[in-house]
C-alpha cells in the first residue's frame, strides 16, 4: 500500500503531466473573456472594460498553482462603423505559476474582432477576433526535483537530474481565432462561440534534444440570459466544452441575479464541471462594477487525499458607458 509521502508524489507526477498538457483555466471562464475566445472582444455593453481574474489551485498537494489574468478591449470608430457593428481591440497578460516558483509563465496578447449585425432588426450578430499574443516560459532548475533524486525516502537535490537542458527560458509568438454567433431582444439574449488557440504550434521544450508543440486549444461555448419578471432579475444558463492534447473538459452551470435596486444586484448560482468538481458561485454589482467568488469543491477519486484540494477564484469586471456616448450601452451583450 502506498504511504501518504508517496501518494503525494504521485499526485504531484500526474498534476505535472496534465499541466504540460494543458492550458491555465478558469471555473469563472465568463469572466476571462480574452482566454476563451478572442471574437469576444468587445462584445459587452459600454464603451470599454477592465476584467481581472486570480486562481489558487490545489493548494494542498504541495505548492498551489496560481494564475492571473488582466485584460481591457474597447470600442473603436462607433460613429465610423454601421449601427449595432461593433469594431473592438483589447490587451491582456497572463501569469502563471506552479511548482513552488520553478515553472512561470507569462502571456501579454493583443486582440481584435469586428461583431456584424446580419439581420435589418438588429437582433443577429456574428462576430470574428482575432488575437497575437508573445510568451515566455521559465523554469528554475533549483526549484525542482526529478525522479532520478528520490531515493526512495525523499528527494536529494544533490543527486545528479539526468537532464540536459537546452535553455531555461523561452519565448514564442501564438495566434489565436474564433468566433461568436449572437441573437439578443430587449428581454432575452443567447449565444455561441467556438476559438482555436495556439495554431502556430509553438515548440515550447527546454530540453535540448525535444520538441514538444504546444497542443492545439478547441473550445465551444454557449449561454443564455433571460429577465425575469419586470423588475431587474435575470437567469444565466452557460455550458463549455473545450479540447486540448486528448484532455476534455466539460461544463455546465445556472446563476441568479437578484435587482435590489437600481445600483445593487446580486447574484448566485452552480456551475458543474463533469468528473471532477462542482463549482458554487457568488457575486454582485455596483453600478459597472462586478465581483466574483468561487470554489470548486472536488467530487473526483482526489477527493479523498485531502479536503483542501480545490481552488479558489475571484474575479472582477469593470463595465463603462461615457456619459456623452449613452446609445453604446445597448451595442453588444450581457454576457455573464
Amino acid at each position: 500500500m502506498l504511504n501518504k509521502p508517496k501518494i503525494t508524489i504521485l499526485i504531484c507526477v500526474l498534476l505535472s503531466l496534465t499541466a504540460k498538457a494543458q492550458d491555465p483555466h478558469f471555473s469563472q471562464y465568463f469572466s476571462s473573456p480574452l482566454t476563451l475566445n478572442p471574437a469576444m472582444t468587445g462584445y459587452f455593453k459600454g464603451d470599454y472594460r477592465l476584467a481581472a481574474n486570480f486562481r489558487q489551485q490545489w493548494w494542498s498537494v504541495g505548492d498551489p498553482f496560481r494564475t492571473s489574468t488582466i485584460s481591457y478591449d474597447t470600442k473603436l470608430l462607433q460613429t465610423k462603423v454601421s449601427e449595432n457593428d461593433i469594431l473592438a481591440v483589447g490587451v491582456m497578460g497572463l501569469y502563471d505559476e506552479s511548482l513552488s516558483g520553478g515553472f512561470k509563465n507569462v502571456n501579454v496578447s493583443t486582440s481584435f474582432a469586428y461583431h456584424k449585425m446580419v439581420d435589418e432588426a438588429g437582433e443577429d450578430n456574428i462576430g470574428v477576433g482575432f488575437q497575437l499574443t508573445y510568451a515566455t516560459r521559465a523554469i528554475d532548475v533549483a526549484k525542482l526535483n526529478f525522479a532520478s533524486q528520490f531515493n526512495g525516502s525523499g528527494f536529494d537535490t544533490h543527486l545528479p537530474s539526468n537532464e540536459v537542458f537546452g535553455a531555461t527560458r523561452k519565448g514564442y509568438v501564438d495566434f489565436n481565432a474564433g468566433i461568436i454567433y449572437t441573437h439578443k431582444t430587449d428581454n432575452n439574449e443567447f449565444y455561441f462561440g467556438g476559438s482555436f488557440y495556439h495554431l502556430t504550434r509553438p515548440n515550447i521544450s527546454f530540453l535540448k534534444n525535444e520538441n514538444y508543440k504546444l497542443p492545439l486549444r478547441f473550445t465551444a461555448h454557449t449561454g443564455s440570459r433571460f429577465n425575469i419578471g419586470e423588475n431587474g432579475n435575470e437567469l444565466f444558463i452557460g455550458g463549455l466544452v473545450m479540447e486540448q492534447a486528448g484532455a476534455m473538459e466539460k461544463n455546465i452551470g445556472i446563476a441568479y441575479g437578484y435587482n435590489v435596486n437600481n445600483e445593487v444586484k446580486v447574484y448566485g448560482g452552480t456551475w458543474y464541471r463533469f468528473g471532477d468538481a462542482i463549482l458554487p458561485y457568488f457575486g454582485f454589482s455596483y453600478n459597472d462594477f462586478q465581483l466574483g467568488c468561487s470554489y470548486d469543491i472536488i467530487n473526483s477519486p482526489l477527493k479523498n487525499f485531502s479536503r483542501k484540494n480545490g481552488s479558489f477564484e475571484v474575479s472582477m469586471k469593470l463595465q463603462v458607458t461615457k456619459p456623452i456616448n449613452y446609445y453604446t450601452n445597448y451595442k453588444g451583450g450581457r454576457i455573464f
